[in-house]
């Protein structure tokens, strides 16, 4: 079971995972922009020292490949629009000013001055939306030296850079499953900086998809001592704690969790569809029978497990037909089955509670579910149960009909389908649905009706009813040598009105070639009633032959050539009746 609930918790929460939001994309391919204030100066340190610092560090980062610094002047703008002035702006500020007009990232820091013209200055670069920090180390400057202060914060600022790059390679390689990849440019990132809860948190994921689970956990317990109330690492590490069998460690986590989410059972059932979304409803059926182990009557979350063992059951079925032999019998797989059983439970629970109540498309899925698992009389009893309460939505009579009619109840199926086309005249497959079921029970001719009905004003449909009336005349006519079931066929299909020029020509020649074959056989004996007999069918068949258009040409058939071998049979047999006469 844990191969399946390998649920990828952070697909549903991918966006918080990533690495720090400044470095996911410069606006139209230019680069991110900074905010540099004036360093701060504390215990009334010298001010201009301050000023100057930040814009040398200003005018170095103009070269930068990466980032370039606001200038002086728009940082004074932007405060002001803020009832601010530049010499206000502190860190805290900064960040503020930053996240207001939507700048990625920001330097600020402040100095002392221990001696005249004598300073200690420290600085952090800060991820404004990751909200987290870069600090560099606290270092001593003179008056005379801030071009070397300014250097010295550009150098590890190029050292934020190289951090916030292998955090973001490391997170394309976690995006397409390189494990060892992400993991190593993670660990690149944090020897930089340790402090980066987003990529420590990262990396706790890639070493919970390696299946190094104890290393995981240990990741996500440094995290969540670093941000107690980060969601994902409580919901990750509680999950590993409980597959790992800690459960006092998993009961922990899970309940600080729920501390924060207290309303649990809506936050359950919107990340397990985004999971199914994703593309794993396994894994969402799983995070909602959490729920019901707390919640076993709760409505909401077995209409949720319903829905996803549906898809799960139809996911894996779609799969197993796609890796069936193409020459063998379609069969439910089993594993398909036990979803499709557990899909019929939850929804009927939920029936049970709501009644007239529950939505008709549950009801639809449990009638689908019996039908897949061939219980058919279950089937046709939900469906009655349905259309009870639901007599003029078609799709459950749709339903209804494709139980009767594997149940070979033919007739009742052909009425309920019928009963889907009073309700929704402009139905794309019930008519044709019709058709098909009488084709395969034998009764072309009733088809060709009930499929005439279709083409009329529909072009589309008439294409299809003529290619299934073609398939059945030609596999079980001509292939078998049952020549005049495919002449019968042929006769038939060309009544269906708005047929296309092409099939028209496709069925005039093979209505064509079995008059001529049969009429071959027919003319063997070579008696004056045999030619009597067979000399209609050769003429029509060369009058067939010439409304055949380009068919004949396009599948590689000489129609010359077979035009002339009726011609010579149809004089054969014009001999034989003037010598017998």
């Amino acid at each position: 079971m844990l191969g399946r609930l390998k649920l990828t918790f952070a697909l549903a929460l991918a966006a918080i995972v990533i690495a720090p939001a400044a470095q996911v994309a410069a606006q139209d391919g230019g680069r991110f922009r900074v905010i540099i204030p004036y360093f701060e100066p504390l215990e009334d340190a010298d001010r201009g020292f301050g000023k100057d610092v930040s814009k040398e560090l200003r005018e170095l980062l103009e070269d930068f490949p990466t980032h370039v610094s606001m200038e002086e002047g728009d940082i004074k703008d932007e405060a002001k629009r803020f009832d601010m002035k530049i010499d206000d702006l502190n860190c805290l500020y900064t960040r503020q000013l930053a996240s207001q007009v939507s700048i990625p990232v920001a330097i600020c820091g402040s100095y002392t001055e221990v001696s005249k013209d004598n300073f200690m200055l420290s600085a952090e670069v800060w991820d404004i939306q990751g909200s987290e920090s870069f600090p560099i180390e606290a270092f001593p400057a003179t008056k005379d030296d801030r071009e070397l202060a300014a250097q010295n914060i550009y150098e590890q600022f190029e050292r934020y850079s190289t951090t916030v790059r292998s955090a973001a390679i490391c997170n394309d390689y976690y995006a397409s499953q390189q494990w060892d990849n992400a993991l190593r440019n993670c660990d690149e990132s944090l020897s930089l900086n340790p402090n980066q809860v987003g990529t420590r948190y990262l990396r706790g994921r890639i070493l919970y998809e390696m299946e190094r689970m104890d290393e995981s956990l240990g990741e996500l317990e440094t995290v969540i001592e670093a941000n107690p109330f980060h969601e994902d690492a409580l919901q990750l590490a509680g999950y590993i704690a409980a597959v790992s069998e800690q459960d006092d460690k998993a009961r922990d986590y899970y309940s600080r969790y729920l501390d924060i989410n207290p309303g649990n059972s809506a936050i359950r059932m919107r990340i397990a569809y985004e999971l199914a979304q994703a593309g794993d409803p396994v894994g969402a059926m799983a995070f909602i029978q959490v729920g019901l182990d707390v919640d076993p009557e709760n409505v909401d979350l077995h209409t949720q497990y319903g829905g996803f063992a549906f898809r799960a059951a139809s996911d894996i079925q779609q799969e197993a037909a796609l890796t069936a032999p193409a020459d063998g019998e379609e069969s439910l797989a089993p594993e398909a089955a036990g979803y499709y059983r557990e899909a019929i439970d939850s929804y009927v629970k939920v029936f049970e509670v709501k009644g007239t109540e529950t939505e008709v498309r549950l009801l639809e899925n449990v009638v689908s579910a019996y039908i897949q698992l061939e219980d058919l009389d279950n089937a046709i009893m939900m469906s009655e149960r349905v259309l009870e309460t639901h007599p003029s939505e078609d799709r459950p009579w749709l339903l209804y009909a494709d139980a009767l009619q594997r149940a070979d109840r033919l007739d009742d199926a052909i009425t309920a389908l019928d009963r889907v086309m009073e309700i929704n005249p402009e139905h794309p497959s019930a008519a044709l649905r019709q058709g098909n079921w009488l084709i395969q029970a034998g009764r072309l001719q009733d088809a060709v009706v009930v499929l005439s009905r279709a083409a009329e004003g529909n072009p589309a449909q008439a294409a299809q009813a003529g290619t299934m009336v073609f398939a059945e005349a030609y596999q079980n006519g001509y292939q078998q040598n049952r020549f005049q079931y495919t002449v019968d066929g042929m006769v038939l299909g060309k009544q269906i009105p708005n047929l296309g020029d092409d099939m028209m020509n496709q069925m005039n020649f093979w209505h064509a070639f079995s008059l001529y074959r049969k009429a071959v056989a027919d003319q063997e004996p070579n008696t004056l009633q045999s030619a009597q007999a067979t000399l209609p069918a050769f003429q029509e068949a060369l009058r067939l032959l010439g409304l055949a258009g380009e068919y004949p040409a396009s599948v590689g058939v000489n129609l010359s050539e077979i035009q002339s071998n009726v011609g010579t049979y149809i004089e054969i047999q014009e001999a034989i009746i003037k010598r017998g006469s």
